[in-house]
């Protein structure tokens, strides 16, 4: 059945009004020079572990803002907005860096590892990442996203599940959805890198941990470095991926080989892992010697989820209640905007998730998965190339002919949105980004890339120019007295709650693994 067929018959429902959408956008805190901070997360901002909307990532440099979950798209945009504000003003002389990838100005070495405190959950994140750094290094892991968090309200199944006159109960009819949407972000995956991306060039400085074999081109002769056509370095085998799952078989095909997937390569020992030992000198350098620690160590540009309990593991919360929405981890930090992400990016991240919501699409063969991850690869390292082919499931075509055909199923889905909404955004949004299949200059990564050629500055001095600038004008606008009270009291809160954790401890942290790791047994 075509798209379109499948959109008449939502005539009684307002699509519109059952979208949900939060975000979760890292960036690194950097001195004015540029280089990583070597500060601990600011008191003022509360506590990493507990703070609902201000965290971090793997570093203690690496921040994480999180949105609560909103129907309104401009709304959301501007409470990311505000926790940028806020923070910066908590920040004295440090600014956040506005590009995915990171320069090493400094030795790996000195990237801090996050902490979170003395309570067991806190050890855990802390060992977690020591883990990472033991087998991956540091620098993969202050790479900077956006995570786009989307999801359906239950109203938009009720309706779709009469429609498909289902038998099954409304949560497996509605994990069944979400993941046939898995399956198509990652068949559409390389569309993202290609619209969306924003780091087409690299530092020298990041080589330290670049595979061996990789030949990048000298873009200047001030260590800016680069592949020719390249949209997204961030998403290429040189950024935040990993080669060393490729041992690991993740199937999206239901929800329960996703969770069985998982939970094999977190219960398989892996030799490389082994030997580095678990506990060294009585001291945890991971969590355990297995292919994964933990779910979230699997990368992947999308991921099934639903919010857990407090000690639940993400895929026990999964077999509890299904999927509750999906994360949508490939999208770059773009760096045109002061907060990592606009509007027209919201917009085409709708029309694109409930394209791959709506899309047929029954089974995804681990053969099609390695070659839709290649798609990937390619356009991260070569989208802008003329005359780029690749894989559409069946055969290899050319890139913007595979682009076109999907965008004219955007164009349907955008012309209902609009209707709903009597407005033109979600079909000016895609027109915009239609126009950028063929015309290359209008994507961000050309345009950055531009730029550098215009003012003859490297990536780094660019990319720190536009973060002392972005920084600047955020930390100079004012919030309302009412939204500084909110963030303050979020703050001491999240403090408070960190020491009731610690204080409630009873277990030691063996006993507490061990009894973590037994629910998913």
């Amino acid at each position: 059945m075509s798209l379109k067929r499948i959109i008449e018959q939502f005539e009684n429902l307002n699509i519109s009004d059952t979208l949900r959408r939060g975000v979760e956008k890292e960036c690194l805190r950097v001195t004015q020079k540029g280089v990583i901070s070597q500060k601990p997360h600011p008191q003022a901002l509360g506590s990493a572990l507990t703070h609902s909307h201000i965290t971090t990532d793997y570093s203690e440099a690496l921040l994480e803002f999180v949105t609560p979950v909103f129907k309104d798209p401009a709304a959301m945009l501007e409470y990311l907005q505000d926790l940028h504000i806020f923070t910066l003003k908590n920040l004295d002389d440090e600014i956040l860096w506005s590009n995915s990838m990171p320069c090493l100005l400094e030795k790996e070495s000195t990237i801090p590892i996050a902490d979170y405190g003395t309570s067991n959950i806190g050890k855990m994140k802390k060992v977690y990442r020591r883990g990472l750094l033991n087998r991956y290094g540091s620098a993969m892991q202050v790479i900077a996203g956006i995570h786009f968090n989307f999801s359906m309200t239950d109203e938009f199944f009720e309706v779709w599940k009469q429609i498909e006159k289902d038998q099954n109960s409304f949560q497996v009819f509605k994990s069944k959805q979400y993941m046939n949407a898995a399956r198509n972000i990652h068949k559409n995956s390389w569309l993202v890198p290609f619209v969306f991306g924003s780091s087409p060039a690299i530092c020298r400085s990041f080589l330290n941990k670049s595979p061996v074999g990789i030949k990048l081109d000298e873009f200047d002769d001030k260590g800016t470095l680069s592949f020719d056509g390249a949209t997204s370095l961030r998403l290429s085998n040189l950024g935040y991926t990993n080669s060393g799952q490729d041992k690991i078989s993740i199937s999206y095909n239901d929800i329960e080989c996703y969770i069985n997937g998982l939970r094999t390569a977190m219960s398989t020992k892996e030799e490389r892992y082994e030997e580095l030992g678990v506990k060294v000198d009585g001291e945890y350098i991971q969590l355990n010697s297995n292919l994964l620690q933990i779910e979230n160590e699997y990368y992947s540009s999308i991921r099934p989820k639903r919010v857990a309990k407090s000690g639940e593991s993400p895929t026990n919360a999964l077999k509890r209640g299904g999927v509750e929405y999906l994360e949508l981890r490939s999208v770059d930090v773009n760096a045109f905007s002061p907060i990592g992400l606009d509007l027209d990016q919201v917009y085409f991240l709708d029309v694109f998730l409930i394209y791959c919501m709506l899309k047929k699409n029954d089974s995804l063969t681990p053969e099609m998965t390695k070659k839709f991850r290649a798609n990937q690869e390619m356009v991260a390292r070569h989208g802008r190339r003329k005359n780029l082919t690749l894989f559409d499931g069946e055969k290899d075509v050319n890139a913007v002919e595979l682009a076109k055909s999907v965008f004219a199923d955007f164009f349907v889905i955008a012309e209902k949105l609009d209707k709903e909404l009597a407005s033109s955004h979600y079909t000016n949004t895609i027109q915009h980004f239609n126009e950028c299949i063929e015309d290359s200059s209008k994507l961000y990564s050309e345009r950055l890339l531009n730029e550098m050629r215009e003012t003859g500055k490297c990536f780094f001095n660019t990319t720190l120019s536009k973060s002392i600038d972005y920084s600047s004008k955020l930390k100079n606008m004012e919030l309302s007295e009412e939204k500084i009270k909110h963030f303050e009291e979020m703050s001491t809160k999240s403090l408070e709650k960190q020491k009731q954790i610690e204080a409630g401890d009873v277990l030691s942290f063996d006993e507490f693994l061990d009894q973590y790791f037994k629910q998913n047994t």
